[in-house]
Order: structure tokens, then C-alpha cells, then sequence
């Protein structure tokens, strides 16, 4: 993998023009160097969206390729797109051995809509990405061209508006979605919505305490690094008790003929 620019159907690296910087990207490559160590978070967030992937996958938002390593094991095909140059570089360097995975740079509205079936995906998948879109049913609809007829758009996105603070206005969130206002933004763009769940209750209570009630700018490194051990526990409680609440909200839904 290089920095060549290449088409975008064929699913090698592509370089958009330069774009400007995404609210909050000092933050969250603060935030990004955290959560590459959190393995069991990351696993966590991929066992929330793996029954819903399919074989041939763009990633919105790819960030430094913490969910993609994981994409890469069930996928033929993964393309990530990023639009931040440092961090698409770091994700090309990590994953530069995965033939089949890629990174485009650029806003997913810069790319040409695909010419033909075989261009497209059917899954889109964006994790922690769509809270820091201004517009996120104009987001989705982009998301939703990539797509073949019935494949899948998967969304892992901040919950709890009621935690919404200083945490989320460093890291450039315009919001915090609930189940109910995930699925509407999903049915404005014109995807009928299939699953929704929350998960990570545990989570929604430290979030508000930082982010609220202390005014954090950074998530406490020690407070993540001990939370990412007890991910497996928390993971165990909710298979088994409904989650009527939680600090990530999952939304899957479908594009239409």
C-alpha cells in the first residue's frame, strides 16, 4: 500500500484535494493514540456490528484503523476513507501488509458515485464518526450511494444526550443520538431502519460524571485503560439483561430497492 493516487473503484489508496480539518482533530488524535490500546473496547464495538457486516466494506471515517484491523478478518474487501492526512498515513502504515485493505483520503462526498454494481459495497459501516457531521441524513445518503440494492448501512455513535459536555464539544460532537433519533435520521435519508440497541450502560454514567459534572477535555487515560478490563464482564451482564440505555447507541439499517 502507498500514497499513489488511484482510482477510487478499484479499492487502492486514492488522494482527494486537500480538505480542511474535521471539528475537534487535535483531540481526537489524542483520544485516537488512547483507544488503539484499548483492545478490548475495540473488539467490543466489533461485536456489536459483526452479524450485519457483509464481504465487501467502505469504512466512514477510519480514523488510525482501530475497528479496520478487526474489518479486515471477516471482509474480501475493506476501504476506509479519512480525511485527515496524518491519520489516513498512520492507517496505511499499520495495515499496509492486508492486500485487501485500503485507505482513501477525503471527504466520502468528494468520491464519484460507482459507475456500476461491481463498484459498490454492500456494507457501509461508520463508528464514532457521524456525531461530529454537521449534516448527518445528507452523510448517510452519501453512505447510501456506495451501496448495492439491500446492503447494509451500520452506525456505532455516542449516546445519552444527557451527557453531552465538555468532553463532546473538545472532540467537535454536535450531538449525542438516542435509538429514537438514530433511526429517524437513518429513515430521512432514505434507509429503512432494521436494529437498534444500545450497549455499554456502565459507560453513559462516567461519560456524564468527566465530561459534565467535571468539564474534562481529555477522557482520563487511567480511568480507559481500567474500563477496557472490565469489558468483557460488562459484555457478559448485557447479552443476558435488557440495556435500556447506554453510552454508544448501534443502528442498522438497509438501502431499498
Amino acid at each position: 500500500m502507498n500514497s499513489q493516487t488511484l482510482t477510487f473503484p478499484s479499492g487502492n489508496d486514492t488522494t482527494m484535494e486537500p480538505t480542511a480539518a474535521p471539528r475537534g482533530t487535535d483531540v481526537i488524535d489524542e483520544s485516537l493514540d488512547l483507544i488503539e490500546d484499548l483492545y478490548e473496547y475495540n473488539h467490543w464495538i466489533f461485536s456489536r456490528v459483526r452479524p450485519f457486516l457483509g464481504r465487501e466494506i467502505l469504512e466512514v471515517g477510519s480514523g488510525t484503523g482501530n475497528i479496520t484491523r478487526f474489518l479486515s478478518m471477516v471482509a474480501s474487501r475493506v476501504v476506509g476513507i479519512e480525511p485527515v492526512p496524518s491519520f489516513t498515513e498512520r492507517f496505511r502504515e499499520k495495515l499496509s501488509h492486508m492486500k485487501h485493505v485500503s485507505c482513501a483520503e477525503g471527504f466520502l462526498n468528494d468520491y464519484p458515485k460507482p459507475v456500476s454494481d461491481s463498484d459498490r459495497f454492500d456494507t457501509a459501516i461508520s463508528c464514532n464518526v457521524l456525531e461530529h457531521i454537521e449534516d448527518d441524513v445528507a452523510a448517510l445518503k452519501d453512505m447510501s450511494d456506495q451501496l448495492r440494492v439491500g446492503g447494509r448501512v451500520i452506525i456505532f455513535v455516542p449516546a445519552g444526550p444527557i451527557a453531552f459536555g465538555k468532553l463532546d464539544e473538545e472532540l467537535g460532537h454536535y450531538r449525542r443520538y438516542t435509538k429514537r433519533s438514530l433511526r429517524q435520521a437513518m429513515e430521512e435519508a432514505g434507509l429503512v431502519w432494521e436494529y437498534g440497541r444500545y450497549t455499554n450502560m456502565i459507560g453513559l454514567a462516567g461519560w456524564w460524571f468527566n465530561s459534565v459534572v467535571l468539564r474534562k477535555k481529555l477522557v482520563p487515560a487511567k480511568q480507559a485503560k481500567a474500563f477496557d478490563k472490565l469489558v468483557p464482564l460488562i459484555s457478559a451482564v448485557e447479552r443476558v439483561l435488557p440495556v435500556l440505555f447506554g453510552q454508544s447507541v448501534v443502528g442498522v439499517a438497509r438501502k431499498a430497492a
